[in-house]
Parts: structure tokens; C-alpha cells; sequence
């Protein structure tokens, strides 16, 4: 991901009205970008406008709070290849329980919400299409959000901010965006083997939990990373 690292145009602080405000660093998580008072100003992304207007049409219930895109003075999402989105307190936290809860909200708050068109390329998108390809789902599945724990913010006892979409290609069941916090999770070493028996109620969560699986196979070999913690997941979905 590209950092900050060269002088941003006047224009696009202009157009974003942060152009009298000292910029200060933000961590990673925010798409490696640069803060402005209550505004974060990142290099635009392949489904950037996608996201701005997901973000802005999506409604979150009780849970979960849902960082907004922040338009130019003139009503567009991107700027000469930059994006901006409102700044929230927080930070990702090893509370993989709540974030599953999120999840779920996630999915509620993204119903009716068409997937990204055009044909995306790279790492996620292919790994994304392969394990879906056979799949069928009409207008029964939501977009689904392929590195939710990673830009979901705790902040002490407040709700949880989402900051970004990362969205899958097509619809995906419901329920498989809180399978990959599951698997994330574990993989991390950030919850404990129970917490596929505490979720044991979400519908078909064996079968989406393998599918997650295989997503997380299909990435972790793109980076050329080791794949054996994965298959301690493997025995933990199975021994449940």
C-alpha cells in the first residue's frame, strides 16, 4: 500500500478543505494516510468510490459505527487519486467476540448494496472469485467485507468504528464476513479454539468457516507466506 510519502497537491487540500490544517501521521490501518483535524486523507484505492458510497448508503444498527467518506467541496469522492474519510478514535483490539457481533450488523447494514462493478484484479479479488466461482447466490447474499478485523476500531467502551470496505467481487452468504473474523482471529492467536461453539447458532457456519479457510489459503500463498497456522484452524473447525 502507498504511503503519503510525496507533497499533496494545494488543489486536493483545497478541495477537501484541509489545506490550513498541519497534517499528522495515522497508523496503518488507515490506508497509510495523513490526518487532518477530524478528516484522514489516503491514496484512493481501487474500490475507493465504491466504498465512499457504500459507506454513505449503508445503516448500521446498535453496535456498530460506520466511518463516512468525506466529499470535496465540488461533491466528488476522489480527487486527483485521493480519497477522504472521516477520523475516529481507536485502534484494532484482540476483541474478536465483539468484532464477529459487528459482523453481523455489517451485513444487515450493507442488505441491497451492489457489489463493486468492472473486473478487479490483484491477490484478494482472485483469491475471492476462486473460492466462489461455483456459487450462486442471486440477490440472497450482501457484499461481504474481506479484512473486516483489520479496520475495525476499539475505543475503551464506545462502539466499534469500521473505517473501510473491503469488498468481496459478488454477493457472499451471509454470515461469511463474521467467518473470516473467526478465522482471522485464530490465526492471530487472538482468541481461544471456543469461540466456534460460542457462534455455533450462525447459520451454516461450518461450511462458511471452510470457505474461509480457503480464502485465507488462496491469500496467505499470493504473499508467499507460511501456511501451517492455517491448518491448525483447519483442526480446530473440524474437532467442533
Amino acid at each position: 500500500m502507498v504511503s503519503l510519502l510525496k507533497p499533496i497537491p494545494a488543489h486536493v487540500l483545497s478541495a477537501f478543505q484541509i489545506d490550513d490544517i498541519e497534517p499528522v501521521a495515522v497508523p496503518q490501518f488507515w490506508n497509510n494516510g495523513l490526518r487532518f483535524g477530524r478528516v484522514v486523507l489516503s491514496h484512493a484505492r481501487e474500490t475507493s468510490a465504491w466504498s465512499g458510497k457504500a459507506r454513505e448508503k449503508a445503516v448500521p444498527g446498535e453496535g456498530l459505527r460506520i466511518s463516512r467518506p468525506v466529499r470535496s467541496t465540488d461533491g466528488r469522492l476522489i480527487v486527483a487519486g485521493y480519497c477522504a474519510t472521516e477520523f475516529a478514535t481507536g485502534e484494532p483490539r484482540e476483541r474478536v467476540d465483539e468484532a464477529v457481533a459487528a459482523a453481523l450488523l455489517y451485513d444487515d447494514a450493507v442488505a441491497g448494496i451492489e457489489a463493486p462493478s468492472g473486473e478487479r484484479t490483484g491477490l484478494v479479488a482472485n483469491a475471492d472469485r476462486a473460492v466462489w466461482r461455483e456459487e450462486h447466490l442471486g440477490s440472497e447474499g450482501v457484499v461481504a467485507h474481506l479484512d473486516f478485523l483489520s479496520h475495525l476500531l476499539f475505543d475503551g467502551h464506545a462502539e466499534p468504528v469500521l473505517t473501510e470496505f473491503d469488498p468481496s467481487v459478488g454477493l457472499r452468504p451471509r454470515g461469511f464476513t463474521a467467518a473470516l473474523v473467526i478465522v482471522d482471529g485464530l490465526l492471530a492467536g487472538a482468541v481461544d479454539p471456543d469461540i466456534v461453539a460460542r457462534w455455533s447458532h450462525i447459520p451454516r457456519l461450518d461450511w462458511l468457516l471452510e470457505k474461509a479457510i480457503e480464502y485465507r489459503r488462496h491469500t496467505t500463498r499470493g504473499l508467499g507466506s507460511d501456511v501451517c497456522s492455517i491448518d491448525d484452524v483447519v483442526e480446530i473447525v473440524v474437532s467442533y
